[in-house]
């Protein structure tokens, strides 16, 4: 299983919002994102800055399937309002330069 970590913004003023929304994160996706190999994912916020961490078994593979998962689209389309964007539309800052780790 590989650790994944990545950086989001939420857009100002909307912090609350997005907690709320992820109170209620649909339940096809908690199991979609099971069914994809995803075993821990935690979101952790400060201020508008999100930090998220994954462990999958094969990220590439579970990105791609969650792109044609029906519910992962609806969430996505359900968040996209709160995001900050860059100027090429993405969310997500994938950080993949890991320099420790203790198991």
């Amino acid at each position: 299983m590989a650790r994944h970590f990545f950086k989001m913004a939420c857009k100002p003023g909307c912090e609350q919002e997005y907690v709320k929304r992820h109170e209620a994160v649909f339940p096809d996706l908690l199991a979609s994102l099971k069914r994809v190999g995803v075993s821990h994912y935690s979101i952790f916020m400060k201020g508008t800055e999100l930090y998220a961490y994954m462990v999958v078994d094969d990220y590439d593979k579970a990105m791609a399937e969650l792109g044609n998962d029906p519910a992962n689209q609806r969430w996505q389309v359900s968040m996209y309002d709160l995001m900050e964007t860059d100027e090429n539309g993405v969310i997500v800052e994938v950080i993949d330069n890991e320099v420790f780790y203790l198991a």
